[in-house]
Parts: C-alpha cells; sequence; structure tokens
C-alpha cells in the first residue's frame, strides 16, 4: 500500500489540474498571453506543448490554448467534412477519437495567425458513468500523461525550405520515418517521491532510428513497482528490457491498464481514422492513464463490486488524437499517420507480453 500522503482524496480541488491557471481580472481588455498566467502546480504536460496551454480558471474540466489559426478552422470546419464525408447517420459518427472542442476563446494574441482555442481538459476526467443515481464522474487524481508524434511527415505543404528541410532531417534521424512515430515526452506520477517526473521532448531523439532500442525505451514511460530488482527510492533500474522503480505501478496492474484500456483504444482510433481521406502533420497520440496506487486501488475495489466492472476498466485510460494545427484533405487516407498508430500498438503489444512474462 502506498503512503496515503500520496494521494489526495477525488474531491473538488483534489486535482493539481484544478489550479493552474489564474487569470487576473484586467486581462480581458488587453493582449492575453501564454506569460500572463501564473501557474499554481504545473499540470502534466507532455511533448510540446509546456508554455501554450492553461487551464481555465473558471472551469478546470477545459483548457486554453494557443495555437495557429488553421486548428480553429480544423476544428469548425474540416473535422464535420472528414467525420460526415457522406452526410451518415449520426450514429455512425464517433468524436471519441479527439478532444471536444468548446469554441474559440475571444483574446488577441500577438501573433495574426495564432489564436486561442477551448478543449477538453484530457488529464482532468477519466469517464462520466450513468447509475441508478445520476451521472458519477471518474476524475484523474495523479495521471500519467504520455506524448507519441505520429506521421511519417513532420510538414505541410505550406512550410518554408527551411524548415521542410529541417522536418524531413528530424524525420529521417529519429524513428519517425522508418516507425511513423516518435516518442516525444511524459509527465510520471512518482508514487514514493509524491511529484511528478519529466521526461524530456529531446529523448525521444535519442532512440535510434532503426528501432534497435525503441521498444527498452518506449518501456521506461511504463516503469513498474514490482520488487525484482532491488532499487532505492527514486532510482530506476532495467532488467530484461523492464523499467522497475519505486514509484511505478505493478506490473499486474500496469497490464491491466495496457490490456483492458489503452490498446482497446488505440484499435478503435486506428480503425476509425483508416477511412479518412486526409494528410496531417504534427498531430500527436495523448495517453492519459490514472497512476496515483490509492486511486488505483480505489479503482480496482469499485470495479469488484460494480454491474458495469468492464467499462470502470476500459476508463481507466484516455487515448485521443491531438494537434490539428495541419490538416489538408485529399483523396486517399495518411498512411504515415495509421503506420504510426500500428506501430504504437506493437509496442504496447509487446509492453504486455513483457509484463506478461515476469
Amino acid at each position: 500500500m502506498v503512503n496515503s500522503a500520496c494521494s489526495e482524496p477525488r474531491g473538488e480541488f483534489s486535482h493539481p489540474q484544478k489550479e493552474i491557471g489564474t487569470m487576473r481580472p484586467d486581462e480581458t481588455k488587453r493582449d492575453l498571453t501564454m506569460t500572463s498566467i501564473t501557474p499554481k502546480q504545473p499540470i502534466p504536460q507532455a511533448g510540446g506543448h509546456q508554455g501554450r496551454v492553461l487551464v481555465d480558471s473558471n472551469d478546470p474540466q477545459r483548457i486554453i490554448k494557443k495555437t495557429k489559426r488553421n486548428e480553429l478552422r480544423f476544428y469548425r470546419c474540416l473535422v464535420n467534412q472528414l467525420e460526415h464525408p457522406l452526410l451518415p447517420s449520426d450514429a455512425n459518427v464517433w468524436s471519441g477519437w479527439r478532444a471536444q472542442f468548446l469554441g474559440p476563446w475571444n483574446h488577441k494574441t500577438l501573433q495574426e495567425d495564432e489564436v486561442f482555442i477551448t478543449l477538453e481538459n484530457l488529464t482532468f476526467r477519466r469517464s462520466s458513468l450513468k447509475t441508478g443515481q445520476g451521472e458519477l464522474e471518474q476524475l484523474f487524481n495523479h495521471p500519467n500523461v504520455i506524448d507519441i508524434k505520429l506521421g511519417q511527415k513532420l510538414h505541410d505543404d505550406q512550410a518554408t525550405q527551411a524548415k521542410s528541410q529541417r522536418m524531413s532531417r528530424v524525420a529521417l534521424e529519429t524513428t519517425t520515418a522508418e516507425f511513423g512515430m516518435r516518442l516525444t515526452g511524459a509527465q510520471l506520477w512518482d508514487n514514493h517521491q509524491c511529484e511528478y517526473l519529466g521526461i524530456p521532448k529531446s529523448f525521444g531523439k535519442t532512440i535510434d532510428r532503426t528501432g534497435t532500442d525503441l521498444q527498452n525505451k518506449f518501456n521506461t514511460f511504463f516503469p513498474i513497482s514490482d520488487s525484482r530488482p532491488r532499487h532505492e527510492a527514486g532510482a530506476q533500474e532495467v532488467l530484461d528490457g523492464l523499467t522497475y522503480s519505486a514509484g511505478g505501478i505493478p506490473s499486474k496492474l500496469l497490464k491491466q491498464i495496457v490490456d483492458r484500456s489503452i490498446i482497446p483504444k488505440i484499435i478503435r482510433i486506428r480503425n476509425y481514422l483508416s477511412s479518412f481521406n486526409w494528410r496531417i502533420y504534427g498531430a500527436s497520440l495523448l495517453v492519459v492513464f490514472e497512476a496515483d496506487l490509492s486511486t488505483l486501488e480505489g479503482i480496482l475495489h469499485e470495479s469488484s463490486h460494480s454491474d458495469q466492472p468492464d467499462q470502470i476498466m476500459q476508463d481507466i485510460a484516455s487515448v485521443k488524437v491531438i494537434d490539428f494545427a495541419h490538416v489538408q484533405l485529399a483523396d486517399s487516407p495518411d498512411h504515415g499517420l495509421l503506420k504510426g498508430l500500428q506501430s504504437t500498438l506493437n509496442l504496447f503489444h509487446r509492453l504486455s507480453l513483457q509484463l506478461g512474462s515476469i
């Protein structure tokens, strides 16, 4: 049992995400920039989103994102054309593959091609279950957040020559070109230290582009707390390709999260997006799952006494595609994106096999 001092109750103000962004009253009357936000506790952000995302201080279920104007166009126009290509019935449309768009944030930016948009906060709520007493919100306590860059090409046709050359070089020198994905960073909750440990964006660029160490490096995003081998608090050890850490998650529990929640969600996203005729550049797969041991134990207990045990375990993680500033309609699916999703799925399948062999 983890030290209870590490785990806050899931009350209204128990989430670090709920105390992120505070906006001074006069900021509604002038230019709003990300530097005008004073974070009280860091929202667990991974990849290249630091400094561009904040939590709406009036509603912690929403984030405010500074982005290119093209992403606003995607949410207002292109996504409907992709999800309703032949105007099918709403029963055939599934928007759960992406963060929900909640509208523009009407504040000026310093650059004409940038805007603020509001989206659902993917690190706030795991699920919303319907019970006999109404709707029960399942909130994240201390989620792990993992960002995986998708696609084999990182720039669109509008990129400058210098940017095209730079992005092409990055793709060729990393796992992007070969596997259609690159590990972009993570924020991992340490149950022993009671704090977040960050894996920087640069980490993915240290992986051999041929993938010889990709699985082992991928597994460092999923440390396990099993007692073998011996390890001290905060230290990590690697054995048989798995990363051991006192602050991690027990292997049997992690395997349940991977098998029953993460893998099924990636499969559904891959299958759904295989019908999209588009090109998308710079998108990521954001994987969010509860990592607080006391909370996880409560979820397992709740699952064992619920009439919806499968649903509770399925919703222990959130998996979404994010970042749509570079999207174009096309006459065929984006095979680079699909390759990245399949490569990511393969990594999770192999991780599951390794966890099951302990």
